[in-house]
């Protein structure tokens, strides 16, 4: 027995030299010496400070000089800002590599599949780099290598940032177009809205490259406040057959908690938990778009949607509503409802439960299609700030699907 159990921690050990999850940054605990938990609740998901963080252009509210451990790169003195446009403005670099290593390994089980467990080690491996430059700009990109049928796919998205004050940034580039970002995704299966595809296989969750303007602030008391963001983009991917371009929006309001820029002494929290921040956070959404596809024409398409996101003591919900309404010439119009609720629970700081349902209906106006509707409960074990294991079952609970149940364990790793 005690063989056994050497055995399995063995195996573990070498699973986790080779996984990891794709949105945590190890360099910015590199730069500010500092756990991974004081931005994330568990990565890669977010709490308060963690957004306050981003809110402020990926620095520390209140003042980032007096918070990082390692001193930039100059590149130019500050006199040189007394005889510009006579010289170039001056800046500076990460003083160390911003680079961070990042994967994503499973173990899959599919009822329907011919071969039921599946290995995928590593599923996912990329490269991170993410940081500032001098006072205003700011940077994030990957480099991602993905195991999709045994294909590996190649991804690089990149944006460049112009960070005018929290409340005003535009970013070019990989934009956040979809409501549902995987900053709140602690399951290996994406959310359903993120997923849910047009009729011409449009959907949210591919990269959205494009222009967007986008900012953050507290409300007049200090706590909560609002987020916006509204912009224009290349509505599938890099090489968009469409020869429009796709617009969208959002934007948030939240009572209560840490302020969405943070507070003025780069506090963390008012609490010492890092996964509590009690507060109430409305949001509404929308996009519209062309969805181009070989052999089919175009289609026009439109989303609305709203979301809530409920933090009290150790549990949080969150939901979100979308409805679509797609318009293809000489076929009948068709509008979708999808809708997710989630609720998560701290059993420990290091132990979190959570429990999701979500329901589809591709056609609200047919008798003939049928919603498909799932609930996923799993379980988050953060076995080191950086290292987690995820265990996820998947049950589909509507006729057509009901054979399809899948169970994962994923493993994440981050340096």
């Amino acid at each position: 027995m005690k063989n056994f159990l050497y055995s399995i921690l063995i195996i573990t050990f070498l699973i986790t030299l080779f996984t990891v999850d794709s949105y945590g940054i190890p360099s910015f605990s590199r730069k500010y010496q500092t756990s991974c938990s004081t931005c994330h609740y568990a990565f890669p998901m977010l709490n308060a400070f963690g957004e306050a963080f981003r809110n402020n252009g990926y620095r520390y509210p209140g003042g980032d000089e007096n918070y990082r451990k390692e001193e930039p790169v100059s590149l130019g003195s500050e006199g040189y800002k007394r005889v510009w446009p006579d010289a170039i403005w001056p800046a500076d670099i990460p003083g160390t590599s911003p680079l961070s290593a990042l994967a994503i390994g499973r173990i899959n089980y599919d009822a329907l599949a011919n071969v039921k467990w599946g290995f995928e080690i590593p599923h996912e491996v990329e490269v991170l780099y993410g940081g500032t430059i001098g006072e205003d700009f700011s940077f994030f990109g990957e480099v991602e290598f993905e195991n999709e049928n045994n294909e590996i796919e190649i991804a690089f998205p990149f944006a460049l940032q112009y960070d005018h004050s929290p409340g005003l940034h535009l970013r070019v580039g990989m934009v956040n177009a979809d409501p549902t970002p995987n900053s709140l995704r602690l399951t290996r299966n994406h959310y359903n809205i993120a997923s849910f595809r047009s009729r011409n296989r449009w959907r949210f969750r591919d990269e959205k490259v494009g222009v967007e303007l986008w900012g953050a602030g507290n409300s007049s008391g200090g706590s909560g406040g609002f987020t916006y963001r509204i912009g224009v983009v290349n509505g599938q991917g890099i090489s968009d057959m469409n020869k429009e371009k796709d617009i969208y929006g959002r934007a948030t309001y939240k009572f209560g908690g840490l302020g969405e820029i943070g507070g003025t002494e780069g506090s963390g929290s008012e609490t010492s938990q890092f996964y509590i921040d009690n507060s109430l956070t409305l949001g509404a959404f929308f996009y519209k778009g062309v969805a181009s596809r070989v052999g089919s024409d175009d289609e026009d398409f439109t989303i609305y949607g709203g979301d809530i996101d409920f933090w009290f003591e150790r549990f949080i919900v969150n939901a979100t509503v979308m409805l679509m309404n797609s318009d293809i010439p000489d076929t009948e119009k068709r509008k979708s409802l999808v809708y997710y609720a989630q609720g998560n629970y701290v059993l420990f700081p290091w132990l979190i439960g959570l429990v999701r349902y979500e329901w589809e209906d591709r056609d609200t106006d047919s008798d003939t299609v049928e919603p498909v509707n799932s609930i996923i409960p799993g379980i988050s074990v953060i076995i080191r700030a950086n290292v987690k294991f995820i265990l996820e079952f998947k049950k589909f609970l509507d006729e057509a699907n009901k054979k399809q149940d899948s169970f994962v364990l994923q493993i994440n790793f981050g340096i």
